[in-house]
C-alpha cells in the first residue's frame, strides 16, 4: 500500500504526479527512459484536451526525478499501428528504442472494450528486457454496479507474456498524525439510510486507486517470430 503524502489525491485525476513520481522511483533508476502512454481512443482530439495538462505535469515530475521521459501512444510504437481492438501489427520495436518503464492509465470502463489486449502487445514490445509496466487504474461504483478493470488488464498483460508482479493500492486520503484523513462528508456523499430508496446502492467515495505491474522477463520480445 501507497500513502498519498500530505495532501489528498483527486480520484478523478488519471496522471496524478504524487503516484506517477512514486512509481518512477519505485520502478525506475536515474537515466531511465520513462514512457507515459495516453491509453489508446478513437477520440483523439478530446483525449488531448481533457488529459494534457495532467500528462505535462507528470512528464515535468519524471524529468525532475532524472529519468528521461517521454510521451508516447502506446499503439503508435508499431509501424502499422494497433487498433484499439487488439489487432496487433506486425512491426517490432529495435533494441536501441525499447525502455525501461511505461506507465499507463486505465479507465474503467476501458476494460472491457478489448483495448487492455492492444497495450499489453505494444507495451511488451516496447519493454527492454527487465523493464516494467504499471498501470495505474481503479474500480468504479457510479453506475450502481461494480465495474473493475483489473482482471482484464492482468489476463491482457500475461497473454503478452508479461509476468504479474504485484498490485499496489494507492491510497488517495492523506495520513497525517498517524490517521487516515477522510474528506469531509457533503449533501452528495451523505451515507444515511434515509436519504435513498430501499435497495438502491449507497454512496461511495473512492478513496483509493490501484497500480498493477508487469515485468517483461524476455530478451527478445520485441522481435518478430520469423526471427528469433
Amino acid at each position: 500500500m501507497w500513502t498519498a503524502g500530505p495532501d489528498p489525491i483527486d480520484p478523478a485525476a488519471a496522471w496524478p504526479v504524487p503516484i506517477i513520481e512514486t512509481i518512477t522511483t519505485s520502478f525506475s533508476a536515474p537515466g531511465a527512459t520513462v514512457l507515459l502512454a495516453p491509453w489508446p481512443t478513437a477520440e483523439e482530439a478530446a483525449s488531448r484536451a481533457t488529459g494534457a495538462g495532467e500528462l505535462d505535469a507528470a512528464l515535468d515530475a519524471v524529468h525532475a526525478l532524472g529519468r528521461h521521459p517521454v510521451i508516447t501512444k502506446l499503439e503508435l510504437l508499431t509501424a502499422n499501428e494497433m487498433s484499439v481492438k487488439g489487432e496487433a501489427a506486425s512491426a517490432w520495436v529495435s533494441a536501441d528504442e525499447r525502455v525501461d518503464l511505461v506507465i499507463t492509465s486505465l479507465s474503467p470502463e476501458r476494460g472491457a472494450d478489448g483495448s487492455t489486449e492492444a497495450v499489453a502487445i505494444a507495451a511488451a514490445r516496447a519493454l527492454a528486457f527487465g523493464g516494467i509496466l504499471a498501470v495505474y487504474t481503479h474500480s468504479d461504483w457510479s453506475s450502481g454496479r461494480l465495474t473493475d478493470p483489473s482482471g482484464p488488464m492482468i489476463a491482457a498483460a500475461q497473454n503478452a507474456d508479461l509476468i504479474y508482479l504485484q498490485h499496489i493500492v494507492t491510497l488517495h486520503t492523506p495520513i497525517r498524525n498517524g490517521r487516515l484523513q477522510p474528506p469531509a462528508a457533503t449533501d452528495s456523499t451523505d451515507l444515511a439510510p434515509s436519504g435513498r430508496k430501499l435497495g438502491a446502492p449507497m454512496a461511495h467515495v473512492r478513496a483509493h486507486g490501484d497500480v498493477l505491474v508487469f515485468a517483461q522477463a524476455h530478451a527478445d520480445a520485441a522481435q518478430p517470430e520469423d526471427l528469433r
